[in-house]
């Protein structure tokens, strides 16, 4: 019996680092091992024009991206800048945003394991 929890255990670990990811200070990801919602800031337009400052950023269009991966086995979808900017029918982004959800459940012999990453464009 302790060598199937032992087993167990492993085999967990191992599911938790073949979906760790590493630290970028050029990006902020998620770092939530069990749970995981968070939303960061990827890219901002250029702030040299005059007209950046003087946009109601509550006005801004808003399109949005996402994809899932499920098991860490299966990953689907396009959470793309471009993707998203054509779903939010922007012309000019002016700023983008990353939201990550995930769970991790280890179950007995089945790890649950589902992330969305979404890519959120804010622009004209």
């Amino acid at each position: 019996m302790k060598k199937i929890i032992m087993c167990l255990c492993l085999f967990s670990l191992f599911i938790l680092s073949a979906n760790a990811e590493t630290y970028n200070s050029s990006c902020y990801s998620d770092m939530g091992i069990i749970y995981s919602n968070t939303t960061f800031p990827q890219s901002s337009a250029s702030r040299n024009d005059n007209t950046s400052s003087n946009i109601d950023i509550s006005k801004l269009k808003k399109g949005e991206a996402s994809m899932h991966n499920i098991f860490s086995l299966i990953e689907l979808g396009d959470a793309g800048i471009d993707t998203a900017a054509k779903n939010g029918n922007i012309k000019k982004i002016h700023y983008v945003d990353s939201k990550v959800g995930k769970v991790y459940i280890p179950l007995f012999f089945i790890p649950i394991y589902v992330k969305e990453t979404k890519t959120i464009v804010y622009g004209e």
